[in-house]
């Protein structure tokens, strides 16, 4: 039942990308990042490790993606905005990264550009709400399995799970 429920996910986002933003440069962008949205949740929730062999190839295509749309349009701006608001969302995380100590990991850091370059397309706003969103989900799921003495102080989460969930929820939500 599982893993019904698991390949329906995978097929339900890319439909739900079509459906919401049609046929345009936010459908082609958001494609890579739903297509690699499931596996990665699972692997992270299961290892806590968001793989380079399944985030380079998205963040690459998404890349590529937007570099083609903006040959396409002759907007320069369609490349330049999402990418410059992924180097932000980057160095955000990669501060976390540093100050956490373990906390937040590299494959985080790496997913949060991944999610500046999809939510990039919009304005900062965007990548800010799915931000908080995922914080406050964590911390909401973390004060839960500490009230119901499922977990410690001492235990970890995965975090990625929570930043797909606020991005999603962003992209559904606030367009």
């Amino acid at each position: 039942m599982l893993q019904l429920l698991i390949v329906l996910a995978h097929i339900v986002l890319p439909v739900v990308v079509i459906a919401k933003f049609k046929f345009s440069l936010i459908t082609v962008a958001l494609m890579p990042f739903a297509l690699v949205s499931v596996p990665l949740f699972r692997e992270d929730i299961k290892s806590k490790r968001l793989p380079n062999r399944i985030l380079y190839p998205a963040i690459f295509s998404t890349l590529a993606l937007l570099l083609i749309s903006a040959i396409i349009d002759h907007q320069l701006s369609l490349f330049v905005q999402p990418v410059g608001n992924a180097v932000l969302s980057f160095f955000g995380a990669f501060i976390l990264y540093l100050v956490a100590r373990g906390g937040f990991g590299a494959g985080d850091v790496k997913l949060f550009f991944l999610t500046g370059l999809v939510l990039g397309i919009f304005t900062p706003t965007r990548i800010s709400t799915a931000a908080i969103i995922s914080i406050f989900g964590a911390a909401l799921y973390a004060l839960f399995l500490l009230i119901t003495k499922r977990a410690n102080s001492k235990t970890s989460l995965a975090f990625g799970p929570f930043i797909f969930i606020g991005t999603w929820a962003t992209l559904i939500i606030f367009h």
